[in-house]
């Protein structure tokens, strides 16, 4: 039986985001496609994020098990996630991330068909 320090120890040195990107990238290849490919209803000359960062966001939420989009703000508010995002979302412009009042006046414009097709790909 492991104790929980020698998982602790065994875990030190692990590289969670390198291990996240390697899930995202084996199992789920086009989910940058699908995230640029949905409508976006809102109007383009208004945009600040895109829809990619909007919904990676979203999903990064509940991925780490974030019980609220307020916590979300405030968790990936670090200059640590945020370059980590960069990373993820390839957009090396990316200075802040998104309040949760952005994505959640993002997410109720968004069609309901549209986040359907995504978790269906998931």
């Amino acid at each position: 039986m492991v104790t929980r320090k020698e998982k602790r120890e065994c875990e030190k040195d692990t590289n969670y985001f390198f291990e996240l990107e390697k899930v995202r990238k084996h199992f789920f290849k086009n989910l940058d496609d699908k995230l640029n490919g949905i409508n976006d209803p809102r109007h383009q000359s208004y945009v600040t994020y895109n829809s990619d960062i909007l919904l990676m966001m979203t999903i990064l939420k509940n991925a780490f098990d974030l019980k609220s989009m307020r916590s979300m703000t405030d968790q990936f508010n670090k200059d640590e996630c945020i370059h980590n995002f960069q990373k993820i979302v390839g957009c090396s412009e990316l200075k802040e991330l998104p309040h949760y009042d952005t994505i959640n006046d993002f997410l109720s414009r968004l069609e309901p068909t549209e986040l359907e097709k995504i978790r269906t790909y998931i």
